[in-house]
């Protein structure tokens, strides 16, 4: 029966074979296998590959009529290295039969160059290449012009389940192990990769972050024994491995693992606390469940195969094959449709003189075999390199079997990397399977992947607000968030303490980077010792000897693990110490005292500059008041161009500037208002003007009546009172601190600066300052952080940092050279960053309340006199003019009223100002007179009888005189015209107080003489005894100023009369001297 199925299936083959010849058609294509020399697997995958080629092409794509022609397979075993023998295969074989894809397997790992050879020249020709190889070398490449296909679990994929365990159990610490023979740098470049993605994409995350501690290469050429690969192994991990690495992943043969994992327990790098993870070049096939006793318990392995089964690997590449035939055949039906354009088989042959060319349309044969996705027998999903995106992998560990009260090490199956559904579109997802691991040293959990706590020295030194000290609580403890530290004993005002050892107590420390060493032991996972470097200095190396100070000389001297406080980073420093990455960025700036300033004697002037005051105060106000006493003069209801007269209507010139000056400033002042319209129209357009200026000058005059600091307003490190003290007198003094990173920066930049400072420099900050405060130095040059700070938090807010920031650096922290922890710090430092919590303790140490004032405009400075000068000195300038003006106007009429009214005959002076007009006119003095006798009226009888007497004489005078003038004009002589005032008598009407009405005199008549002859003549024949009263009379006001006329019905009895010289004064008083009373 079997023999008969045999010839059925070849009468098959035959008539598939020439069906196409007999209907005309003529295409032609083959796939070629191409096997490794290994007698045992060759029969295998020939029955696989026939098997494949039975099922698949003839019953399945001739049957499906979507393709006909001559299909063939055949297949040819590698057992060469010579390139000559590789090409004879591609001109004898592969040219000839037409074949459009070779299949390539390679099942163990070789060093044999016949695969790359093999690949290289199809790739050249663009035939597509089905390959089965673990040491597939481009998983990372992505070459344009790959024609490959790999179906077999590489070294990426190995490294990428690596990288998944890691996740799995939050091992983000690793170290590599690998020797330079099977593909090392391929497998540290794949690790380096997805550890640089995965980083990438988890940047916000820094707990999730990988970080490859070391790599550890041993070097070993193929002629080296095991010893000498020992001896190599052991060097390496001196030299390489650090401290902390707790996991490892090793890459080597199984060989040379076993070597390595020998001197890795001689290291104690095997205990509970170390996991090593193994590529399947160290498992090996599995054949036997038994592991190496060198392996360490626990250890986990990746293999492709399964264990104790001896046929697996002839299973695992007949599926291989049986694969690799379904996509050559699903290729083929998708490129049919296309023959009229595409050519399915390439054209080559070795006979031709021309040189071979490439198979144009192979890309094309390739994109369609690349762009298939299989389900059965194995799911193939390729990458765009290439690669197949869906592998079998497992997970083995190393466990202890007891049988028969023996124990041995056994590789166990605990876990597989099985595909799961993706969220992305054609691009596949794996995901690790695992369960009944035994851990190392026998235990339950998984190692944490990082060592315990560990113990670090940590040197600081004092500088605000990065490190301060504090003395201990009522219970000898440090409140958080400060912690113990040891300082120098001088640095303690108690000297009597308990923890006194080796010159030096313990206090508590506080500050930014306290909290910055608070989290990084938190995240690091170590305890510490806090002291004070002895010698209380940066560090410095010796002008002479080289030799360091300091703080850098506790890291070069191995007595400290760390430097934590303000250490900026420069270049001398980097040279001994490794710093991390900046923490906080610095400089170096210059900081100045502020002096209490005044504000400016001319501050009332500063809202407008001093052409605004010239047009404002000197034309404008002029110019106005000008043109309204014009308008006023003009107008018909105004002046009437001086028809007018200025009893009636008071207006001038100098009227009209007080009435201009009295609406500028808003003064409550009489004024006398214009009655013209046109005047009137420009009093308010002046009013209009005058609401305008005032409210911006108010608006303005309060940014400037303000106190202003003072200080020295540096520009910079090259500021020429830096740069040439000198050149102010007294000479300009600066300093800083000496043995720091600015004293080096300046000495080695700005030599001369660095010279002339040694003299005034201060050994501490608080040192500096006070003698900034106290005026012993003009400037202080340091950090700029620490000093930004200080006069952040100054009491008095009389410090201000200046110009312009030099040498900017940062702040870092400063360990030994290749130290393993470096990288723990830049990475804790890194996510305090990102997470913003860096920026909130700058915020908290670095802000202070003067700060907050200034970013405000606030000041805190009491306004006292100094401050006031310029209303004070507005205030006394007003007082002086108006002296100044009382001095004038004295000398006017002491001795210029004489003179000028000998010219203003057409009273012109009254027009530009009415006082200075009256002051020129009889009837000014009159009233002057009157108001002067108003003002000096008598308060006892006394005296109000003997002013009397004075005024009656005075009277009795003026009338004896008007009579003689009378007689003189009886005899026809003229008597000459004086400036005597003469009264005025009878004939005009009186006010109530019994001054005359100025409103029936007139200019023209100012000076005519009132007499009246009749009464006149009277008073002569009078004889001094009062017989009868006569009908009219004279009388007193009660001011006794004039004698008035008053009606003889008038007189009563209650009244008391006095009568003199022929006149009758009543409402007196009498009182024995006076000589006539009734």
């Amino acid at each position: 029966m079997k023999m008969c199925c045999i010839i059925f299936r070849c009468l098959v083959l035959l008539i598939m074979e020439f069906l196409p010849f007999l209907f005309g058609e003529t295409i032609e294509v083959s796939i070629f296998l191409i096997m490794p020399d290994s007698a045992r697997l060759n029969k295998k995958l020939k029955n696989a590959l026939a098997e494949s080629y039975y099922t698949d092409i003839i019953r399945d794509l001739k049957r499906s009529k979507t393709y006909s022609g001559v299909i063939k397979q055949s297949s040819r075993i590698i057992d060469t290295e010579n390139p000559q023998d590789i090409l004879d295969l591609f001109c004898e074989n592969i040219f000839k039969e037409k074949v459009n894809t070779i299949l390539y397997f390679q099942l163990h790992p070789t060093k044999d160059p016949t695969p790359n050879y093999i690949i290289n020249m199809a790739e050249y020709l663009r035939i597509p290449v089905i390959s089965w190889d673990s040491q597939f070398p481009g998983a990372l490449e992505n070459k344009q012009d790959s024609t490959v296909l790999q179906l077999a679990p590489t070294i990426y994929h190995q490294c990428v389940l690596m990288i998944d365990i890691m996740k799995k159990f939050k091992w983000t610490n690793f170290a590599i192990v690998t020797t330079t023979t099977f593909h090392y740098l391929e497998f540290t470049s794949a690790i380096e990769a997805l550890v640089k993605e995965h980083n990438q994409r988890v940047k916000f995350d820094r707990k999730s972050r990988f970080n490859l501690l070391s790599s550890i290469v041993v070097n070993i050429l193929p002629s080296d024994n095991d010893t000498v690969i020992k001896d190599k192994s052991r060097e390496a991990f001196r030299r390489d491995n650090k401290l902390e690495n707790r996991v490892f992943l090793l890459h080597a043969n199984s060989h040379e693992a076993k070597d390595i994992m020998e001197v890795a327990e001689e290291l104690e790098l095997t205990g509970k606390d170390y996991l090593w993870i193994m590529s399947s070049f160290c498992v090996g096939f599995l054949r036997n469940p038994n592991a190496p006793r060198v392996y360490p318990l626990g250890s986990l392995g990746i293999t492709y195969t399964t264990i104790a089964k001896d046929e697996y690997e002839e299973k695992l590449l007949e599926n291989a094959i049986k694969t690799s035939v379904r996509l050559w055949v699903e290729t083929l039906k998708e490129i049919y449709t296309y023959r009229n354009q595409y050519q399915i088989s390439p054209n080559f042959s070795c006979e031709s003189q021309q040189s071979l060319q490439q198979w144009r349309d192979g890309e094309f044969f390739y994109q369609l075999m690349k762009n298939v996705t299989l389900d059965k027998p194995t799911p193939v999903q390729f990458s765009e390199n290439g690669v197949s995106q869906i592998v079998n992998l497992r997970i083995v560990n190393i466990q202890h079997l007891t049988e028969k009260y023996t124990t041995r090490q056994i590789w166990k199956e605990v876990g597989r990397w099985v595909p799961v559904e993706s969220e992305i579109k054609n691009k596949a997802k794996m995901m690790v399977e695992m369960s009944g691991i035994t851990w190392p040293g026998n235990s339950i959990l998984p190692p944490l992947g990082k060592p315990e706590k560990r113990f670090f020295r940590i040197v600081t030194l004092k500088e605000q607000p990065y490190v301060y000290y504090l003395d201990k609580g009522a219970q000898e403890n440090c409140v958080p968030p400060s912690v113990p530290c040891r300082v120098m004993k001088d640095k303690v005002i108690s000297t009597n303490d308990s923890s006194l050892q080796n010159n030096s107590v313990v206090r508590c420390c506080a500050g930014l980077c306290i909290d910055i060493l608070t989290v990084m032991s938190s995240r690091m996972q170590f305890d510490y010792e806090l002291y004070e470097v002895p010698d209380r200095t940066w560090g410095l190396p010796d002008q002479g000897t080289g030799e360091w100070n300091g703080l850098i000389k506790q890291i070069q001297d191995h007595r400290a693990d760390m430097v934590l406080t303000s250490l900026k980073i420069t270049p001398k420093r980097s040279e001994v110490v490794d710093f991390s990455i900046p923490f906080l960025e610095t400089g170096i700036t210059i900081m100045v005292s502020i002096r209490k300033g005044n504000i400016s004697p001319t501050a009332f002037l500063e809202p407008y500059d001093y052409p605004s005051w010239c047009v404002i105060l000197v034309f404008s106000v002029h110019a106005t008041g000008a043109a309204i006493f014009i308008s006023e003069w003009l107008s018909p209801q105004g002046l009437n161009r001086g028809a007018t007269p200025l009893r009636e209507h008071r207006f001038s010139l100098f009227r009209s500037f007080w009435l201009i000056w009295a609406m500028l400033f808003g003064a409550s002042v009489s004024t006398d208002n214009p009655r013209g319209v046109s005047s009137r129209f420009l009093s308010n357009v002046w009013a209009l003007f005058a609401l305008v200026f005032l409210a911006s000058y108010t608006a303005n005059l309060a940014a400037f009546m303000i106190t202003k600091d003072e200080y020295y307003n540096l520009s910079g490190i090259k500021d020429w009172r830096l740069t040439n003290p000198y050149s102010m007198k007294p000479p300009f003094k600066f300093a800083t601190i000496p043995n720091g990173s600015t004293e080096e920066n300046l000495r080695k930049n700005h030599y001369n600066m660095y010279q002339y400072m040694q003299r005034y420099n201060r050994p501490t900050v608080d040192d500096a300052l006070e003698a900034l405060k106290r005026g012993k130095i003009q400037a202080f040059i340091y950090d700029a952080t620490p000093l930004e700070y200080h006069a952040g938090n100054d009491n008095n807010c009389e410090l201000k940092t200046v110009g312009e920031k030099y040498a900017m650096t940062g702040y870092g922290i400063a360990v030994p050279k290749k130290a393993s922890y470096l990288e723990e710090i830049n990475e804790v430092i890194l996510e305090l960053k990102e997470n913003g919590e860096l920026e909130r303790l700058r915020r908290f140490w670095l802000a202070g309340a003067c700060h907050m004032k200034r970013k405000r405009g606030q000041s805190s400075h009491t306004i006292g006199i100094p401050n006031f000068t310029s209303a004070f000195i507005l205030l006394a300038s007003g007082v002086l003019l108006g002296g100044l003006v009382l001095l004038m106007e004295h000398l006017y009429f002491k001795f210029g009223r004489r003179c000028l009214r000998k010219y203003d005959k057409n009273l012109c002076c009254s027009l530009v100002s009415l006082s200075m007009g009256r002051s020129l006119t009889f009837e000014q003095s009159v009233m002057k007179a009157m108001a002067r006798q108003k003002l000096k009226e008598c308060k006892n009888p006394q005296c109000e009888v003997s002013l009397w007497k004075e005024r009656h004489s005075h009277d009795l005078s003026l009338m004896y005189i008007n009579k003689l003038r009378e007689q003189l004009e009886s005899y026809g002589i003229t008597p000459v015209e004086d400036t005597i005032t003469k009264p005025q008598i009878c004939d005009i009407s009186l006010k109530h107080n019994g001054y005359p009405n100025t409103s029936h005199f007139r200019h023209h008549n100012a000076y005519k003489s009132v007499e009246n002859r009749q009464e006149s003549h009277q008073l002569d024949s009078y004889d001094s005894t009062p017989v009868r009263w006569k009908r009219k009379c004279l009388k007193r006001s009660s001011s006794y100023t004039n004698a008035v006329e008053v009606a003889r019905d008038e007189i009563s009895d209650k009244h008391k009369v006095r009568f003199s010289e022929g006149k009758f004064y009543i409402g007196v008083d009498n009182d024995s001297s006076d000589q006539e009373t009734l």
